[in-house]
């Protein structure tokens, strides 16, 4: 089925050769660009410029607007109409009349275009027409820079979030590849020391709170584990060990946060590619962990040996070995929080909780030595498994059933 898009705003000539591409401004709400916007990434098509769609990234986007009623995105997203997509009509005679007729009310005219040169800014409507139907790269416009913003807003359903659009109009495949490359290579992080002169003279204990929530890194607090600690998606809420858990008490505060620390390190170690991606990196560990606490509702978050900080970070180990495989063999997308946690379970189903409920017959430590007896351990217990075999043969911390 056709349908068809109507939007006001500006044209922008921001440049005097001809050659420069122009763009289009506008407003519009975050769940009817979804539908007509489409992309064209890298890995589907010849000629695209965008990344692969992270859904860690969209769900942060989601938690941001969702973390408080007063957070907002003013930043635009910038897309592309390709070549004869788009039809700008101008509408500066009547702009212009409506100016006169308020310029004649007042004692000094106002220049609303602030010095532009004439036609460097031309007020009128874009259109367009589309397929529902369309293949994603075939829709009339793509988006060049913003779509997690997009599908994050566009997915949070308390609202219908406005947001400002830049279109480049008539932009050719290969000038949009140069935006985007342009566009990612020219962010400048904020250092640590701006963020702590900007913080200096506001509530500190408020802001924090709000940039903690957001998943925004503050200066050089430990945002992670101030997120594992807080969050209600976090498997490991009001669960560790530090001072900063003041609503804790000694019977809650179970975790060590250098357990939380030393996993972070090995999913970093084993996933190069969510180093510098947090978000993508939190979403992984909580999605593991909550596929854990699903399994053992009995032994999670309870005072007992498996929650000791030997044997997360073995079963972290274990598991991210395992999930690495799946990884490698294009059996799992690492970036899909519902994939994780039933390859997980697929892991892990098997490991009965009787295994932490014995009496092991050595001290728990967390050396690398321990943490491998727990391993071997968690292969010969589902090697058992299959055979149809006692769980408990074989195994070195358990004693074996006469």
């Amino acid at each position: 089925m056709t349908e068809h898009r109507c939007y006001f705003g500006s044209l922008v000539s921001q440049r005097t050769d001809e050659k420069a591409t122009r763009f289009f401004v506008f407003n519009a709400q975050a769940k009817d660009l979804k539908s007509w916007l489409g992309i064209r990434r890298i890995k589907d098509v010849q000629k695209g410029a965008q990344r692969v769609l992270r859904q860690a990234r969209v769900n942060a986007v989601k938690k941001f607007m969702g973390a408080s009623s007063i957070n907002i995105i003013p930043n635009s997203i910038l897309i592309a109409f390709d070549p004869n997509k788009a039809n700008f009509i101008p509408l500066g005679q009547k702009i212009n009349e409506y100016i006169i007729q308020a310029n004649s009310s007042l004692e000094k005219n106002i220049d609303i275009f602030n010095g532009c040169r004439e036609n460097q800014v031309t007020w009128g409507i874009i259109e367009f027409s589309f397929e529902q139907s369309e293949q994603e790269y075939l829709k009339p416009a793509l988006i060049v820079d913003g779509q997690h913003r997009l599908y994050g807003m566009s997915d949070f359903n308390e609202e219908d979030l406005p947001i400002t659009v830049v279109s480049l109009i008539d932009a050719t495949p290969q000038e949009q590849a140069f935006q985007f490359i342009v566009v990612n290579n020219k962010a400048v992080r904020v250092s640590t020391e701006n963020v702590k002169s900007i913080v200096a003279d506001f509530n500190e204990d408020e802001l924090e709170k709000r940039l903690v929530l957001a998943r925004v890194k503050y200066g050089d607090k430990p945002l992670i584990l101030k997120f594992i600690s807080d969050s209600p998606t976090s498997p490991f809420q009001n669960l560790l060990e530090w001072s900063y858990n003041r609503e804790s008490t000694e019977e809650t505060q179970l975790v060590p946060i250098t357990a939380i620390e030393q996993a972070m390190r090995y999913i970093r170690k084993c996933f190069t590619v969510l180093e510098n991606d947090e978000d993508s990196l939190i979403e992984f560990f909580c999605a593991t962990w909550r596929a854990v606490k699903g399994n053992y509702p009995e032994l999670f978050g309870k005072n007992n040996q498996f929650m000791r900080k030997a044997n997360i970070n073995a079963f972290n180990e274990y598991i991210s070995d395992r999930l690495l495989y799946f990884w490698e063999m294009d059996l799992l997308d690492i970036f899909d929080s519902d994939e994780i946690a039933e390859k997980v379970l697929d892991i892990i189903k098997r490991l009965p909780k009787e295994f932490w409920l014995e009496d092991w017959k050595l001290r728990i430590q967390d050396t690398p030595n321990f943490r491998e007896i727990l391993k071997n351990d968690f292969k010969i217990i589902i090697t058992n498994c299959k055979l149809g075999k006692q769980w408990r043969d074989g195994l070195e911390l358990v004693q074996t059933e006469e």
